[in-house]
């Protein structure tokens, strides 16, 4: 009898906190995912924030060039759908391009913006250069193909995305975005670049915020805040320059051709951007500037160490030195290598080196291991190994303070040099120029970083500050990326990314209130001027009557 009376008051009860209590709608999400063409280190790290969607439950979907399809076959490529368009390019024009940047970067031609400018030039009026195959023509190329394939965008468009993720690598996303109707999020593994920052309104300032290839810190004299300043005009013109290919595309296929690129970016809902404070120099940012470390960080993985490699690891009771110049270096003229090889045996730790092209013409040390493949982070947790050498890529860089390794730097073209700046401001690295590079010289550094214990304190604390982030990155940026594709993220871009360059700087204002002030000045000055008159006038009066 007392069950059927209080049966009511219990259900009455749960109605009630059913109508009171917010629900949240768990919608799953459509996400498109566009890695600008990429076959390398940014579609990987960008798999991983895709797998972390996954994980969310959202449905992923990776669209490709027709020109690299191998990542629909790599390791955890089930967890997502693919979709490809045509390119222009093939696999081999691929990897002859990618020859030729290496084969320059590591004559030391890519240092600098002015030789990176000088080589760029170069290229694209050399006698072999011409076609739309050139690798400067790549992005841009992509780009046009892409929107051009009337059957892939057709396709993209049945699928009814929610949301497009774009590598900031290629400046198509907006395009892509615009031609399918839908909002985008920037992904950049460069970290920000201050002339291009600006168009989203995050705040730069050239006294403390180093422009990128400027070799400057947040530390400056006033000679180098002289050349930064200038940096930031002549770069800020030359990335707009960048752009007016893309604005060319706008026109042919009508996307909203009354805006400028620079408009276009600036309406990125969110941008998550690799880095951290542990590495980045500090500086302000806006509610919809996301930082993060490189996502390869803090994932459980099922690599194995080869039983070979673990041998020789456990074996080295020196320690061990991790050598790589990244996957994009397949080949090294032999004087060059030799020279690496001569280095490397003198230390008196072993080495790994990882280089997937042929050493067999090369006298290798009896210390240095050549391997064609290897688990990086795995190797680096292993408690022997002391420190990495490496060409300043930033997952790299990342990993190595993630496990507290000291570093030293061969940068070799893009990024690789702020990197590098980056690592040695914050004392955990020695950075060499590969123009001048010596057995010795790559010796003695490697040397130093392993036993100068200060190389070692300071990776050990920035590894501290990275791994002190209750939410490892790629799931950060996830987290990120649905919460805009279910709210959107209007309500977090600033107004400046709307505001024009004259009204950013307020020069409208100054120009204004210098107008009222010289106005102010201009009736002060007649007033002055006629009072003087009048005292003139008065005393050249008072003269006429006493004479």
């Amino acid at each position: 009898m007392l069950l059927r009376m209080s049966m009511p008051l219990v259900l009455f009860l749960f109605a009630w906190q059913s109508e009171s209590t917010p629900t949240v709608q768990q919608n799953r999400l459509k996400l498109l995912y566009y890695t600008a063409s990429d076959d390398g280190s940014h579609h990987l790290t960008n798999t991983k924030i895709a797998e972390a969607l996954v994980r969310k439950g959202q449905d992923v979907t990776f669209l490709l060039s027709d020109s690299f399809t191998n990542w629909r076959n790599a390791s955890g490529a089930d967890k997502f759908r693919f979709i490809v368009h045509r390119s222009l390019y093939t696999t081999e024009d691929r990897e002859r391009n990618k020859r030729g940047l290496s084969r320059v970067a590591l004559r030391g031609e890519l240092r600098g913006a002015v030789n990176a400018m000088k080589f760029l030039l170069r290229s694209m009026y050399s006698a072999d250069s011409h076609g739309r195959r050139a690798w400067f023509n790549f992005l841009w190329s992509e780009c046009d193909t892409l929107l051009g394939d009337n059957a892939t965008i057709r396709a993209l468009r049945e699928e009814s995305f929610d949301l497009l993720i774009g590598d900031d690598l290629s400046d198509c996303q907006p395009l892509l975005a615009e031609i399918l109707g839908i909002k985008f999020v920037l992904v950049s593994g460069t970290g920000i670049l201050p002339s291009k920052g600006s168009w989203y309104g995050i705040p730069n300032h050239s006294a403390y915020i180093p422009e990128r290839q400027a070799g400057l810190t947040d530390m400056m004299s006033l000679p180098q805040r002289i050349l930064n300043t200038c940096r930031y005009f002549v770069t800020g013109l030359a990335r707009r320059a960048a752009l007016w290919r893309f604005e060319d595309l706008q026109r042919k296929y009508n996307l909203s051709p009354e805006k400028r690129m620079p408009e276009m970016l600036a309406q990125a809902q969110l941008w998550l951007f690799y880095g951290d404070f542990g590495l980045e120099f500090a500086r302000p940012l806006q509610p919809n500037t996301v930082m993060l470390a490189s996502p390869m960080l803090g994932l459980p993985s099922n690599e194995k160490i080869s039983v070979e490699q673990q041998k020789f690891l456990d074996d080295a009771n020196e320690g061990v030195v991790l050598f790589t110049l990244g996957s994009h270096v397949k080949e090294v003229e032999t004087a060059q290598a030799q020279m690496f090889a001569n280095g490397l045996a003198k230390l008196k730790q072993r080495v790994i080196w990882h280089f997937p092209g042929s050493v067999t013409h090369l006298h290798i040390g009896n210390n240095t291991k050549v391997v064609q493949w290897m688990p990086q982070q795995e190797i680096m947790a292993h408690r022997n190994t002391k420190a990495l050498l490496s060409h300043g890529g930033l997952n790299g860089m990342y990993e190595a303070a993630w496990y507290g390794l000291p570093m030293v730097g061969i940068p070799l073209f893009g990024d690789h040099f702020d990197n590098m700046e980056r690592a040695v401001a914050k004392g955990m690295a020695l950075q060499l120029d590969i123009a001048t590079l010596t057995e010795d010289a790559l010796c003695d550094a490697v040397t130093r970083v392993i036993e100068d214990p200060r190389y070692g304190e300071r990776a050990q604390h920035i590894s501290r500050l990275l791994r002190d982030d209750p939410v490892i990155p790629s799931e950060k940026a996830a987290h990120w990326i649905a919460h805009v594709g279910k709210y959107g993220g209007e309500y977090l871009r600033p107004r400046a990314a709307d505001l024009s360059w004259i009204q950013y700087h307020l020069l409208d204002v100054y120009a204004f209130l210098a107008a009222i002030l010289f106005g102010v000045l201009g009736v002060l000055l007649l007033g002055c001027k006629g009072i003087l008159w009048m005292a003139c006038r008065n005393r050249r009066q008072r003269k006429i009557k006493v004479n």
